[in-house]
């Protein structure tokens, strides 16, 4: 190196170095509060809120832990939000590590709030003042989780805070406690976690209550977790958790081991915005991660109801609206726990109500036997929340391996659930039984104002021996491999609702089979074998050829079109109507023997009543002259081919439905002359 390079360079050196001592002595000397004014400006600009100094504003840089001190800080809204500052302190102090910034961590040593108020508010379109948007469009993501600088000796003295959610209806006024250094009062104290948030307030207009407990600070490192515990009650709603943050403080990578119970999994609607469904009461352990805005739920188990639940869940929060994904199994599924997923009322759950009105109903009625209350009803009039429907999309699978239906032998039950921008589906659904199976879609438009509902049932070879009372001794009226077909379709927020204004069609077909003799012989009617057959609970059996029933539902009426059932000694033949609205039965059976009977009424049985509890009976005052008896059960309003197409085409080909096809075909149709008339109701049922 030559001289003069030489020289250069040790002239460079005095200048830079004289130049950072003159900063630095500068820095030290300067009187910071005149620089509140232009911080004031820069951090307004950044953040978007007004940020103001109102005490006096201290920095000390001769240190390897520079420290600043604010006193009177004020942190504002958005505009938006106007009716108060988002935060105030008295008085804040930092300590920030110089070293560790080399490797790019931020670790302040020694954090003081001294009687911070914070208000945190989130309207009803979503907008959040914590999110430092003045404005979040409706289909833009969620915000990310924050994240905080790790802190060693974190002091939070007299805080309190205010949070207000308008979407979650979440209202809450806590405190805030942090001390590494326990005090006096803290020692005496049962609770003397170093860092503390508890809170009071209303979810949904009721109790809400919470309380986060965090771990030691003083020997944290960022590379490590920081444990805490956090307890919730939201209602009927209970959390209890013991959580991790993976990188302290960085609130988007979280573990948590959670144990919740309930009433209802509907009710963590609110706290989770997720759209989940009305359950049975509830108690599920589970182990959550989040990831920043991906959450894993998994190894739930537990039970709703009295059904196991087992599976796991993965949520995207990263958009607007969450989507939810996973598979669910139950090895032991009681069907009366799904009630309430249907808008029933499933055991366990609050009754009282309903027993005092069965009790009140009781009390009121004459002798003569009362309606069923209207908890009796087979569709349930449960309101669906389609707010919660537009919320979030979802595919979710779900699998039963045993179940417990009662006198239905279901043996495995599974569906996927679907929710797709407003439109939840169930797409495929199946029954399995021993014989037979029940399947098909259901699907629930919700992008409307009044849901659109659209169903397609199908029942594949049930085998009807199998659905009868578990009783000793109970025998099935009806034997033999049954197909049917139910397509419905209407609109309404609920299962009630849909039915009292459904379109559609509802066909029954039983190809061959046998049927008690007493009630072939009674459709008859012949008194001194039917009547004595059925009044001694005969289990004598009759071959049926081939048997049809169809209804036409039209705005909540299924009106019968055809039933007929061809026995070896009476053709079986139906007329009347079903009112899904008020749910009230209005059916006539009679029959047409094939041999000559001296000894017999034509008389009709008749099914009455509620379709939850229906009363039969033979009217015998009804006596009708013979020949208008045989030109009504002569009737063949629908084609019975068209009826046999609807189900299964297939069934055409079957040997006595084939014959009765012929059969019908040679009579040709005539008008029908039906035997009830059709109930006047209003054009949708209550």
């Amino acid at each position: 190196m030559n001289i003069t390079l030489r020289k250069t360079l040790r002239v460079t050196g005095i200048l830079v170095g004289s130049l950072i001592v003159v900063v630095l002595l500068a820095l030290a000397l300067l009187d910071w509060n005149s620089l509140k004014h232009p911080i004031e400006r820069i951090a307004s600009a950044k953040s978007g809120r007004t940020v103001t100094i109102g005490g006096r504003l201290e920095v000390h840089i001769w240190s390897l832990t520079p420290t600043v001190i604010v006193n009177g800080l004020t942190l504002g809204n958005p505009p938006w939000e106007s009716a108060r500052p988002m935060a105030t302190v008295d008085r804040v102090e930092i300590h920030l590590k110089l070293l560790p910034l080399l490797k790019g961590d931020v670790i302040l040593p020694r954090v003081a709030l001294v009687r911070p108020d914070v208000y945190l508010h989130q309207d009803k379109a979503g907008r959040a003042n914590w999110t430092f948007e003045n404005q979040k469009p409706t289909n833009a993501p969620a915000s990310k989780p924050g994240k905080l600088p790790a802190v060693r000796d974190l002091l939070i003295q007299d805080g309190k805070l205010m949070l207000k959610d308008e979407m979650r209806h979440l209202q809450v006024n806590g405190t805030i406690q942090a001390h590494e250094q326990k005090s006096e009062r803290q020692k005496s104290e049962s609770d003397s976690t170093p860092f503390r948030i508890q809170g009071t307030g209303t979810i949904n207009e009721q109790p809400f209550e919470m309380r986060i407990a965090g771990g030691a600070l003083l020997n944290l490192d960022p590379e490590h977790p920081y444990p805490f515990d956090l307890h919730v009650v939201a209602g009927n709603l209970r959390v209890d958790s013991k959580g991790r943050a993976l990188k302290p403080f960085d609130l988007g990578q979280l573990d948590f081991e959670v144990d919740l119970s309930g009433k209802d999994l509907a009710e963590g609607f609110y706290l989770t915005q997720l759209a989940l469904p009305n359950t049975a009461p509830f108690k599920l352990h589970a182990h959550i991660a989040r990831n920043d805005m991906k959450v894993a739920v998994s190894d739930i188990a537990g039970t709703v109801g009295e059904s196991d639940l087992h599976g796991k869940l993965d949520i995207d929060a990263s958009r607007k609206r969450p989507y939810m994904s996973g598979e669910l199994v139950s090895r032991q599924l009681r069907m009366q726990d799904l009630a309430a997923s249907l808008g029933g009322q499933a055991k366990g759950a609050d009754s009282m109500d309903a027993m005092a009105q069965v009790q009140q109903t009781k009390k009121k009625t004459p002798p003569e036997k009362a309606p069923p209350p209207a908890n009796a009803r087979l569709f349930p009039d449960a309101h669906l929340q389609v707010d919660r429907v537009r919320a979030m999309d979802a595919d979710v699978k779900f699998r039963a391996t045993s179940i417990d239906a009662g006198s239905v032998p279901f043996k495995e039950v599974a569906f996927r659930v679907k929710l797709d921008e407003g439109v939840l589906s169930l797409d495929p659904f199946a029954f399995e039984m021993p014989q037979g199976r029940l399947s098909g879609q259901a699907r629930i438009n919700a992008r409307k104002d009044i849901p659109a509902v659209h169903i397609d049932v199908r029942f594949k070879d049930i085998q009807l021996e199998q659905l009868k009372s578990k009783k000793p001794g109970a025998s099935a009226p009806l034997v033999g491999l049954m197909q049917a077909r139910a397509v419905i379709d209407g609109s309404g927020d609920s299962v009630h609702q849909v039915m009292s204004d459904a379109n559609g069609r509802f066909t029954v077909i039983l190809p061959d089979g046998q049927i008690t003799s007493a009630f072939a012989e009674l459709t008859g009617i012949n008194v001194s074998k039917g009547l004595g057959l059925l009044l001694t609970k005969s289990d004598e059996k009759a071959p049926i050829r081939c048997g049809v029933a169809q209804f036409k539902i039209d705005d909540g009426l299924m009106n019968a079109e055809n039933i007929t059932f061809d026995t070896q000694d009476v053709l079986i033949k139906g007329s009347g109507n079903i009112n899904l609205g008020p749910e009230e039965l209005h059916l006539e059976i009679k029959g047409e023997p094939k041999k000559v009977r001296f000894t017999r009424l034509r008389t009709p049985i008749e099914i009455h009543g509620h379709l939850a509890d229906p009363s039969f009976g033979v009217n015998v005052a009804s006596t009708v002259k013979q020949g208008a008896v045989a030109a009504a059960l002569g009737t063949l309003v629908t084609p019975i081919a068209a009826i046999v197409a609807f189900v299964d085409p297939g069934l055409a080909k079957d040997q006595n439905c084939a014959a009765l096809i012929a059969e019908a075909d040679s009579k040709g149709p005539t008008a029908p002359q039906s035997a009830v008339p059709t109930p006047n109701r209003p054009a949708h049922a209550p």
